[in-house]
């Protein structure tokens, strides 16, 4: 798993959202959970990364659960005044919420098994054949910005947590004064960002960064495996269309 082509793991989250998207039943869901067991069994992650990686998005996950409970129109479970939660809802709910759950999944499982540079070396290969230089861009473009943004990320969980204990130090009161406490820091993380932003893109200009064809440090090459693996993706496919 983990020296598979990026592309090949690209392409099968792909395939793994569609059919996630599709899924209709409970069955069609529990296949796709004992599928992505096989998976991660083979892959050897340890299963901590995906309670992680679930976590922040627990509370959207609640969020969508009872909206779907309350607001959908069918058989009321009980009534409480103008709270009228339906089975059809309850159905609904659990159906969408684990679609969500199943993409989080999928997706934590191609960022541990993948390195951030392979998967945006992934992407660019991919969508190289694409005719972007109509519209003034092309998929080196694309490859950089998003090398850029993984890079961004830490940095800006960084500065924030700096900005804080600066203004903390400072006598700023987080408990108290949420508004106030956030515009200190959001504030000064945004001119951070921007002066950083500032500095790298001088940086690119004076390397003569054009966008243009570049070599990579890792040249992707598809393998054996790869093809064996893009081979049953493709009779997957085949199947699932038969079968619709």
């Amino acid at each position: 798993m983990h020296h598979l082509d990026p592309r090949t793991k690209l392409l099968a989250v792909m395939v793994a959202s569609i059919f996630i998207f599709n899924a209709e039943t409970f069955s069609e869901l529990i296949t796709i959970a004992g599928f992505f067991v096989i998976i991660t069994f083979i892959s050897g992650v340890n299963y901590r990364i995906f309670f992680k990686s679930l976590r922040p998005m627990s509370l959207f996950f609640v969020f969508l659960f009872f909206i779907q409970l309350f607001l959908s129109d069918g058989k009321p479970i009980f009534t409480i005044g103008f709270i009228n939660p339906t089975y059809e809802g309850l159905i609904t709910g659990l159906q969408i919420t684990t679609r969500f759950i199943f993409l989080i999944l999928f997706a934590s499982l191609l960022t541990a098994t993948t390195q951030p540079v392979m998967i945006t070396s992934g992407i660019e290969r991919l969508i190289r054949p694409l005719p972007l230089k109509y519209i003034g861009i092309s998929s080196f473009d694309i490859a950089t910005m998003m090398s850029l943004s993984i890079r961004f990320i830490p940095l800006l969980f960084d500065n924030a947590k700096k900005i804080q204990y600066a203004q903390m130090s400072r006598g700023v009161d987080f408990k108290h004064n949420i508004f106030k406490s956030f515009s200190s820091v959001a504030v000064p993380l945004i001119m951070s960002t921007k002066r950083t932003a500032q500095d790298i893109a001088i940086a690119m200009e004076s390397r003569c960064y054009q966008g243009i064809y570049r070599t990579s440090l890792f040249e992707l090459e598809m393998k054996n495996a790869d093809w064996t693996v893009l081979s049953g993706i493709s009779v997957m496919v085949l199947l699932f269309m038969f079968l619709i």
